[in-house]
């Protein structure tokens, strides 16, 4: 009896979190999504006539379609780029440690701050950017004002922040990897790229499928950097589905609209987490 209860009780901490803090916002944001429900509370029920509304609106589906395309945009890139740096400063070389931290501390960065900082860099009149197009002779642009670039420069921020934890986590895959392994290669006169290609990636795996998934996640979810860099514009061309949320929610006070477009969220992170996990099952 003792054997079947303590594993049990090592994870009573977890599940109690994680039914506080996760499980019952879940449940409380469908809950919401079934009413009219304003500032001073709900005004009647509605069933699913949210999500039915949603269905129907083009805001919507610009809203998921902005958001699949940075997500499509995002990911690829920050797995990517995360390996390729953590295999570079894996490297034992003199003064390694400190292009680690150089990595990481975008990461311990708030994002307002990093938004802020790029926004100056991509100002149109004072930025950086701008000012080095036109020594060269090079026609400038209103980077954040163009449909096309403005979201290319959500997505180069995104990953300027948020990589360096992913390059923890592929240094630590690294670390599992026996280093008689490129050893051996080299004696068998490997170079470089084939132990990238044919060791460290196959046994880097497990750990790929964690860091796309977290990505994936994240792409999902992304807010900050739209809203201190675009505000979902220019004209809706950035405005995903995390930002429509907030429009909803705290601009109009659509409690109802924004839970519905919230439970919708987290309903897109499962499917597409799920397909993660079949096809890197299936490779």
């Amino acid at each position: 009896m003792r054997r079947k209860i303590l594993p049990y009780l090592f994870l009573a901490p977890y599940l109690i979190f994680f039914l506080l803090f996760l499980g019952y916002p879940i449940v409380r944001g469908f809950y919401i999504s079934l009413f009219d429900w304003g500032i001073f509370g709900p005004k009647g029920f509605l069933g699913l006539q949210n999500y039915i509304s949603l269905l129907h609106e083009e805001d919507f589906w610009r809203a998921l379609k902005n958001t699949l395309f940075f997500t499509v945009m995002y990911v690829p890139l920050m797995v990517l780029i995360s390996l390729l740096l953590a295999v570079l400063l894996k490297e034992e070389l003199p003064g390694i440690q400190v292009f680690r931290t150089i990595f990481f501390l975008p990461i311990v960065i708030n994002v307002a701050v990093s938004a802020v900082a790029v926004g100056w860099i991509l100002d149109p009149q004072i930025g950086i950017l701008n000012r080095i197009l036109s020594g060269l002779h090079l026609p400038t642009q209103s980077w954040l004002s163009r449909e096309g670039w403005a979201m290319f420069a959500v997505v180069l921020v995104a990953i300027w922040s948020g990589a360096g934890f992913n390059i923890i986590i592929f240094l630590a895959g690294l670390e599992g990897i026996a280093a008689e392994l490129y050893e051996a290669a080299k004696v068998d006169g490997a170079t470089a790229w084939q132990c990238l290609r044919y060791i460290t990636i196959p046994l880097l795996k497990p750990v790929t499928l964690l860091v796309t998934v977290l990505s994936i996640i994240g792409a999902l979810q992304v807010f900050g950097e739209i809203y201190m860099l675009t505000g979902g514009g220019p004209h809706g061309s950035t405005t995903v589905l995390a930002y429509l949320l907030y429009e909803r929610g705290f601009t109009y006070f659509k409690f109802g609209e924004a839970a519905s477009i919230g439970v919708i969220m987290t309903l897109l992170i499962g499917l597409l987490s799920f397909i993660q996990f079949k096809l890197f099952r299936e490779t």
